[in-house]
């Protein structure tokens, strides 16, 4: 393929696999990321990655972080930073990237199961805020980029085999497995295949979907 890609989240996790699949097809691949000391929320960050790049052909913003807790005794510092890592980020990386995208244009974001059923307290509320608002900012953002022919989706996945499930202690990860029917917990190259048909002719006409990859946990 003859494709330029942005990937934010791209040097780790379910971004790094997501760059590796889009590599492999031949994409020359560009990566955003906090650990190149990148900052997605911050916009002159993100237009000094893009500077240079003539245009791109796809998009997947994979980054993002968690909290945890529940509301009552909210921690404002940590709301805050939840919500800029997952969804003002996505806002600000779309609305300097969807300009440089053309006809057949793809852009994935990233919700969670979090954000499909109401989250927990391993995560917090801001995680399930933030990833029900990246559901609704891909619906927002397909039906306006239709017309340019440039389609809009996200997934919605449940545990992923990242760093991200660290943080859990033996029990909590055994608790969280009980709820996956499917007994489950989904590989990086899972997510990263089902972006790449996303962002393939097959997906042609798919725009403004919610693709739910998460062992059954949620069936809405």
């Amino acid at each position: 393929m003859d494709r330029t890609a942005l990937v934010v989240g791209g040097a780790g996790g379910i971004g790094a696999a997501c760059a590796a699949w889009l590599r492999e097809q031949g994409d020359e691949v560009v990566v955003l990321d906090r650990a190149e000391g990148h900052d997605a929320a911050d916009p002159d960050s993100v237009a000094g990655v893009l500077a240079g790049v003539p245009r791109l052909d796809v998009v997947v913003h994979a980054a993002g972080t968690v909290g945890s807790g529940g509301i009552t005794g909210l921690d404002l510092a940590q709301w805050r930073r939840v919500l800029d890592d997952n969804l003002t980020t996505a806002a600000v990386v779309t609305s300097q990237a969807l300009p440089m995208m053309g006809r057949g244009g793809s852009v994935v974001l990233f919700s969670s199961v979090n954000g499909r059923h109401g989250g927990n307290e391993l995560s917090g509320p801001a995680y399930a805020v933030a990833k029900a608002g990246i559901i609704g900012l891909t619906r927002h953002l397909a039906k306006h980029q239709a017309a340019r022919g440039v389609r809009v989706n996200c997934l919605a996945p449940g545990p992923v085999a990242t760093s991200m499930l660290d943080r859990l202690t033996d029990q909590e990860m055994r608790d969280l497995r009980a709820t996956i029917p499917l007994d489950h917990v989904t590989e990086p190259a899972e997510i990263a295949g089902t972006v790449g048909w996303l962002c393939s002719p097959a997906a042609a006409s798919v725009t403004g979907a919610v693709i739910d990859v998460n062992g059954g946990m949620w069936l809405g």
